[in-house]
């Protein structure tokens, strides 16, 4: 008896093993689906020499950083930006949606995934005509998204790492300097934050390291440019 009560506990033991590392890579998969998924978008921007004008431009070092928007507007017409932070893990495409609900469980190509999509705030213009326009993504635990936001926390990295490019279907690039990030009331209107004397026109926003707190990034716009880009 004590010898298949042993068989027995050894049978579990290994259930139990197969089903963590079943869990685990089941989880390591989900997760490299989303980031895969991202990176094939990233092959719609490209950087070409200065006098191709196919679409929006940063201009740096005689080269123009290319965004295919009428063929990210093929897999989703809900495309309004692209949003890139040079030599971050921030490079993404920014949809809007009806709501703010839809694109925290979707991806850009609309397949329900916990990464979701970066996505502006529903109540904004997709022109980002506001005098504050608020950009959500979510803070995921293997680095994509908006996780890298947090390394703004540390000066030495926000100074580096201070120019923000948001690319315009319609408005070629605008460019922003990152002014201050900081942890903020999870319950807070966004739209609020900042005073009158420093009015961000740009809010990169995650959730925080708990429920009650929310990741804020202020930017201020600088300087736009408009060489434009595609019709249709």
């Amino acid at each position: 008896m004590r010898h298949i009560k042993e068989i027995m506990i050894v049978a579990v033991c290994l259930m139990v093993l197969s089903f963590c590392v079943c869990t685990g890579f089941g989880i390591y998969f989900m997760y490299r689906e989303g980031v895969q998924e991202y990176e094939d978008l990233r092959t719609y921007v490209k950087e070409t020499d200065e006098d191709d004008h196919t679409e929006g431009t940063d201009g740096s070092d005689g080269k123009q950083t290319v965004v295919d928007f009428k063929a990210l507007k093929k897999i989703n017409p809900d495309i309004v930006a692209w949003i890139r932070i040079p030599d971050t893990s921030i490079d993404y495409p920014v949809v809007q949606g009806n709501d703010d609900s839809y694109y925290l469980t979707h991806t850009f190509k609309k397949a329900e995934h916990v990464a979701g999509a970066i996505f502006l705030d529903s109540d904004n213009d997709a022109d980002f005509s506001d005098d504050k326009n608020i950009i959500y993504g979510h803070n995921m635990k293997d680095g994509s998204m908006f996780r890298g936001l947090r390394n703004f926390l540390d000066d030495e990295f926000l100074k580096e790492h201070h120019i923000l490019y948001l690319y315009l279907p319609y408005e070629g690039v605008w460019i922003f300097v990152i002014v201050k990030c900081e942890y903020t009331p999870a319950d807070g209107d966004a739209f609020l934050l900042g005073t009158q004397e420093e009015v961000p026109t740009l809010l990169l926003s995650t959730c925080g390291t708990d429920a009650s707190k929310r990741l804020v990034i202020w930017c201020e716009k600088q300087e736009e440019k408009a060489e434009q880009i595609f019709e249709g």
